[in-house]
């Protein structure tokens, strides 16, 4: 074998077969692994769910309106107080007159007569006071009564009409003083329900009292009483003017009387 090799040296032909496409094959990266962040040292708690709303009970007003931000209605703020509204200027003078000529008519021929009869019978002819003749058995008689108009009878009679003209004028007071009551009573009404409304706003944000709130209602009721009360006296002092008046112009005269004391 060194024979061999001793001999002259050869030129080696080796051929080695290139491929053709020489891109690289890609590189497979490995995955990286995400890390949970460091534990902070003040944790967040997660936040709870928010409390129901829930409206506190109010104390209903005596109108039964409800507090301004609830509805959001101008009516019901409680700045609003509603204006003076008076009655109309009425002449006491002339209303007297009025129901003083639509009095009944009076008779002309103030006579009153009376008519008294009677009867007898007797068995004997006898003399007796009622028959003064004494003639007959059987006797009728008719006796008329005239009374003579004298100083006492046209006193009475003027006496009668001043009882009557008086009970017209306190008529038309107790009229007039129910308009002034009523006049007073809406204002009261008006003022109350406003500090009513206010209390009750009052008790919505947390601030006001429930017991101002029931005494302001109690105010408000007896203004409404006393606001029923003068309409009623109203109505009644009318009717007693309209029922002095003859049946062919009282539907007239309770017509005038309604208009003024609207």
């Amino acid at each position: 074998m060194l024979a061999a090799l001793s001999g002259p040296a050869q030129a080696l032909d080796i051929h080695i077969p290139v491929p053709w496409d020489e891109t690289p094959e890609p590189q497979q990266t490995p995955a990286k692994l995400e890390t949970p962040p460091p534990a902070s040292a003040n944790p967040q708690r997660e936040k709870a769910k928010d409390a129901p709303e829930i409206q506190p009970y109010l104390i209903p007003r005596f109108g039964g309106q409800r507090a301004a931000q609830d509805q959001g209605g101008a009516d019901t703020d409680f700045h609003h107080i509603p204006p003076i509204k008076l009655s109309k200027q009425i002449d006491a003078d002339s209303i007297f007159n009025l129901i003083i000529r639509c009095f009944p008519y009076q008779p002309q021929w103030h006579i009153d007569i009376k008519l008294v009869g009677g009867a007898r019978y007797t068995e004997n002819n006898t003399v007796s006071t009622f028959d003064t003749a004494g003639l007959a058995r059987y006797y009728a008689g008719v006796v008329a009564e005239m009374p003579l108009y004298s100083a006492d009878e046209i006193y009475r009679l003027e006496e009668q009409e001043r009882k009557r003209r008086g009970e017209v004028a306190k008529q038309i007071a107790e009229l007039l003083k129910s308009l002034s009551d009523r006049d007073r009573a809406l204002r009261m009404v008006g003022i109350g329900e406003s500090v009513e409304a206010r209390e009750q706003y009052r008790n919505t944000i947390g601030v006001g009292s429930s017991e101002k709130q029931i005494g302001y209602l109690k105010d408000v009721a007896g203004a409404v009483g006393e606001l029923d009360a003068a309409n009623a006296a109203i109505v009644a002092a009318r009717l007693a003017l309209v029922g002095q008046c003859r049946n062919d112009v009282s539907d007239e005269v309770n017509h005038y009387l309604v208009e003024i004391t609207q």
